[in-house]
C-alpha cells in the first residue's frame, strides 16, 4: 500500500507541475519533468510487474524511453509555436489533467 501511495503522490505532483509549465509561459524545465516521469514509471513498474506479462513491461519501457529522451516534452512545450505542432494539444492535455485532479482521481 505504501508503494501505491508514493505512486499516487508522485503522479499528482508530476501532473500539477506539467499544468504549471503550461499555465506560466517559459517556465518549462525539461530535466525536472524527465526526472518526475522517470520516478513515476519506476513506481508504476514496481506496482504492476507481478500482474502483467514481460511483453507488457517491455511496452512500458518503450514509453519510458520516449519520456526520458525529452524531445516529446520539448515539442509539447514549444511556447513560440503553441498553435501548431504538438503544442496545440497541450491545452487539451492540461484540461483533462485538471479535471482528474478536481475529481480527486489523481
Amino acid at each position: 500500500m505504501i508503494l501505491f501511495s508514493e505512486f499516487k503522490a508522485k503522479y499528482r505532483t508530476t501532473a500539477l507541475t506539467f499544468i504549471s509549465f503550461y499555465e506560466v509561459n517559459y517556465t518549462y524545465d525539461r530535466e525536472l519533468l524527465v526526472d518526475y516521469f522517470g520516478c513515476v514509471f519506476d513506481l508504476l513498474r514496481g506496482l504492476i510487474k507481478r500482474h502483467i506479462s514481460p511483453k507488457s513491461l517491455d511496452r512500458l519501457d518503450v514509453v519510458q524511453e520516449v519520456m526520458k529522451d525529452g524531445s516529446l516534452l520539448d515539442a509539447l512545450f514549444d511556447y513560440d509555436n503553441m498553435e501548431t505542432g504538438l503544442s496545440r494539444h497541450l491545452s487539451v492535455i492540461c484540461c483533462k489533467l485538471k479535471n482528474l485532479i478536481d475529481d480527486e482521481k489523481i
